[in-house]
């Protein structure tokens, strides 16, 4: 899934994210466009074995963001202590009830101090490259990862119990 906040619009979003409810989407088309494996088959029956653990998910998910950035002639995001703090503990929440949700980005925006935030997230890729490689091929994901505006990002990545990887990457700008 996709969001992002501008500042002007943060404290309207924050009174409309509330009254929100993500459904999960009733076909191939519409899961592939909201951070869920694009095949349709559950998480557990995907390949969820990561080699290493979450820091080299998370690196991985910075390195192919930015090389996509540059690809398109963009500047390569920075790495930001507390925008990857946010990104790391939406992760942890979403593994730990397993099932994939956005945060409030109007917290983060006010915590970290920006003026605008985005967040991408994800679950059941096995590395970081391969879920740079799904956002991508989303059209509100990729905005996200290609929007000249941003120019900080966290990255955070966490297994479930049952091994499947839940992602998040949050971007932003002071």
């Amino acid at each position: 899934m996709t969001d992002v906040i501008p500042l002007h619009r943060a404290l309207l979003g924050l009174v409309v994210a509330l009254g929100l409810v993500w459904a999960a989407p009733t076909s191939a088309a519409a899961a592939a466009s909201d951070g869920r494996p694009p095949d349709g088959r559950p998480p557990e029956v995907r390949e969820s074995v990561q080699r290493a653990g979450p820091a080299s998910y998370q690196k991985a998910i910075v390195e192919h963001t930015n090389r996509r950035r540059v690809a398109h002639d963009r500047p390569r995001l920075r790495a930001d202590k507390c925008v990857t703090r946010a990104a790391r503990k939406q992760a942890r929440r979403m593994a730990a009830q397993e099932r994939m949700f956005h945060q409030n980005l109007s917290a983060v925006l006010r915590r970290c101090d920006l003026s605008r935030v985005g967040e991408n997230v994800a679950y059941g890729y096995p590395t970081g490259k391969a879920a740079v490689k799904a956002w991508m091929r989303s059209p509100g994901h990729r905005r996200n990862i290609l929007d000249r505006r941003f120019r900080l990002i966290g990255a955070g990545a966490a297994q479930s119990d049952g091994g499947v990887w839940y992602a998040a990457q949050v971007f932003g700008r002071r």
